[in-house]
């Protein structure tokens, strides 16, 4: 399914509606500090034709695609499995009505 800025979103190449990752992320100038992060596929601003999310070994791995079946790549994260606090998949697509 397409979110609001026509970019599909996968959990491990299967589309999905969202994912939504929190994670502590520490602070430049303040080492005992951390902040939590969250990253939100459907608001994510980067402009591509897929994000796809996976946790791969011990890392969520969140891969922009400028063109998914060319394996064009805009960018890639990678957020460390100590890291992370919480992670939401909305896996229910939402039927429309005919």
């Amino acid at each position: 399914m397409s979110s609001k800025n026509n970019k599909t979103i996968k959990f491990h190449g299967q589309e999905v509606e969202n994912v939504i990752v929190s994670y502590l992320q520490k602070i430049r100038d303040k080492p005992d500090a951390n902040a939590i992060q969250e990253f939100d596929a459907v608001k994510d601003p980067e402009i591509c034709e897929t994000v796809n999310i996976q946790v791969v070994s011990e890392f969520v791995t969140i891969t922009f695609y400028k063109d998914e079946k060319a394996n064009t790549i805009v960018r890639r994260e990678l957020i460390p499995i100590h890291s992370i606090e919480h992670m939401w998949v909305n896996d229910t697509l939402q039927q429309q009505p005919s």
